[in-house]
């Protein structure tokens, strides 16, 4: 216990220990290719196309799309590293930073897939809330349509990215609120394409091998993956730490679920690369859907003492 309250102590004073005076800056805050800037070095690069379904590459399915949906990108501590995937690889569907579900309903009898989006659907960019850049912290907020196989939006959503810099790595705030107008819609999906996620890049795809999971019950085996299935498996995790190799170079990622989250939060664990959670809920007009999420991401490992302090100190304890 100790030792986990001097870890806690060491990243609440790390996160706001900073050298330097030039902090955050925005590039291109509100145009079509906004970055997030650390000391002159990329940190965090909101992708949002507008949707084309003919943009979908011969030969291949409409997952590898470009277009299909707006998501989120990390760089390292260098800037020279992208942390997070595009439309690339074995999986194109899964993509950086990102929120959605693959089973949707609502209406008279009508379906949606906003992550797969192969019929239609997509998430498209309509807006930008505010931008903020300090010496401690850079966030901006968008705003987000889903879109149904018709193209039109059944619901709409505020999401908002906070990223803290310091000597432990980064902390990335991700809070969202969706929206509908409609009386009910029913957000569902299975543990692989649904809820929030972090997807490293495509290049772990050639060192799964070397990727493991560490969680509160322990250190999983290089090349081993826990999964949710079919009422089976990891529920309601406060953390699940995912190390992973790029480039020859030792990476983790902290993913920290709050516990205002909707629940049962269902565990998804792929050695390619990524980690995240789905929950089933009905959207309604008087209920909006709130999340937040944490993610630590820095260079090397991190300890079960570690993450739990960060646990600590993301639900504020």
């Amino acid at each position: 216990m100790k030792y986990a309250l001097s870890v806690f102590a060491s990243l609440l004073v790390a996160s706001t220990n900073f050298a330097e005076s030039k902090g955050f800056t925005w590039t291109d805050a509100d145009g079509e290719k906004p970055v997030l800037m650390f000391e002159g070095k990329p940190v965090l690069e909101y992708v949002r196309p507008k949707f084309d379904p003919s943009q979908t590459p011969p030969k291949k399915s409409a997952t590898a799309n470009p277009t299909i949906k707006v998501y989120h990108h990390l760089y390292d501590e260098s800037g020279k590293v992208r942390l997070t995937n595009g439309p690339d690889g074995q999986f194109p569907h899964h993509r950086g930073i990102y929120f959605g579900f693959n089973r949707v309903s609502y209406g008279d009898k009508k379906q949606a897939d906003v992550w797969h989006c192969t019929k239609g659907e997509s998430q498209q960019h309509t807006g930008f809330g505010k931008h903020e850049a300090t010496a401690e912290f850079g966030k901006h907020t968008v705003k987000v349509n889903w879109n149904g196989q018709d193209g039109k939006p059944f619901a709409s959503e505020e999401r908002s990215l906070t990223v803290r810099n310091s000597k432990e790595g980064r902390l990335i705030d991700f809070e969202s609120v969706l929206s509908t107008e409609l009386d009910k819609i029913r957000l569902d999906g299975d543990p692989q394409h649904a809820g929030f996620h972090f997807r490293a890049n495509v290049e772990v795809e050639k060192t799964k091998g070397e990727t493991y999971f560490l969680s509160p019950t322990g250190k999983g085996e290089n090349g081993k993956e826990v999964n949710w299935v079919s009422g089976k498996g990891p529920v309601n995790r406060a953390w699940t730490a995912m190390s992973y190799v790029i480039d020859g170079k030792r990476y983790t990622t902290v993913y920290l679920d709050h516990p205002d989250n909707p629940k049962e939060a269902r565990q998804s664990e792929r050695t390619y690369g990524r980690v995240g959670t789905y929950f089933e809920y009905d959207l309604t007009k008087d209920k909006p859907l709130k999340v937040k999420y944490r993610l630590w991401v820095k260079a090397g490992e991190a300890t079960q003492a570690e993450c739990e302090a960060m646990r600590k100190a993301f639900v504020g304890k």
